[in-house]
């Protein structure tokens, strides 16, 4: 299908801080804006009732109490938003859960300690593909229908860029991650704000040697954008391998 960007997303998780990670991650990206975000399954239906921009849903499934169950929960969303594009969310997974998200047609399944930073660069492929998973996901999936896993996708892990240190990482956590100012930043880790910029710069020219996978870029003009978008955009990415078929 075709995707026009950014993708609004609506967003449910009861975790708070969990919700407004991904938030922030999807506010960030250029691919994505957050039309909502809901701690409920009765606070998400509400706000699909009145949202009339809305292209996918990002939907934790480990939510308590479960009430309504995922069941009743995709069978509601469906009748709000026939057809809506739902990505779920989960901590655990588990097999009842991944065959109830496949049997409502839902568009992937990712694992949170898997996907991690690249959230946005699973939901652009969770589009494009019949189901998206994470790794972990797979084995679930092996008794299933052939067909069915035949047309299943799956992700890489999240994995940070080999080329920054221990110490790079820090600082583009603090300045870029959590937009903090130079000053501020150097106060964290004990350094200069003047060589917090130098170090900045290293970064920069690290995370432009593509170890993410670009292709999830495609669309986006990060020529008119700042540096530190343009280093946001590919730390966040999957490696570069290709997501694989199986």
């Amino acid at each position: 299908m075709s995707i026009t960007l950014p993708l609004n997303v609506g967003l449910m998780d009861d975790d708070y801080f969990a919700l407004k990670w991904n938030s922030d991650l999807l506010t960030k990206d250029l691919r994505t804006t957050v039309s909502f975000e809901t701690e409920s399954p009765y606070e998400l239906l509400d706000e699909l009732a009145h949202c009339e921009k809305i292209d996918l849903l990002l939907l934790d499934v480990e939510y308590f109490p479960k009430n309504p169950n995922l069941d009743d929960l995709l069978n509601s969303i469906d009748k709000i938003k026939p057809n809506l594009p739902v990505v779920c969310l989960s901590q655990y997974g588990g097999w009842d859960t991944v065959s109830t998200a496949i049997l409502h047609g839902t568009r992937g399944f990712l694992l949170k300690n898997e996907i991690k930073l690249e959230i946005a660069s699973a939901l652009i492929l969770a589009l494009q593909v019949r189901f998206l998973v994470t790794p972990g996901i797979l084995p679930l999936l092996i008794n299933w229908d052939k067909s069915f896993l035949s047309q299943t996708t799956t992700i890489p892990v999240w994995l940070l860029n080999p080329k920054l240190t221990s110490k790079l990482n820090k600082i583009f956590t603090f300045r870029v991650l959590y937009g903090m100012s130079a000053p501020l930043t150097a106060q964290e880790v004990f350094l200069s704000p003047g060589t917090i910029e130098k170090y900045m710069q290293q970064i920069y020219q690290k995370l432009s040697l593509e170890w993410g996978d670009t292709s999830l870029l495609t669309g986006v003009n990060l020529e008119k954008v700042s540096p530190e978008t343009q280093a946001f955009h590919f730390y966040v990415l999957p490696p570069k391998s290709k997501p694989s078929g199986n």
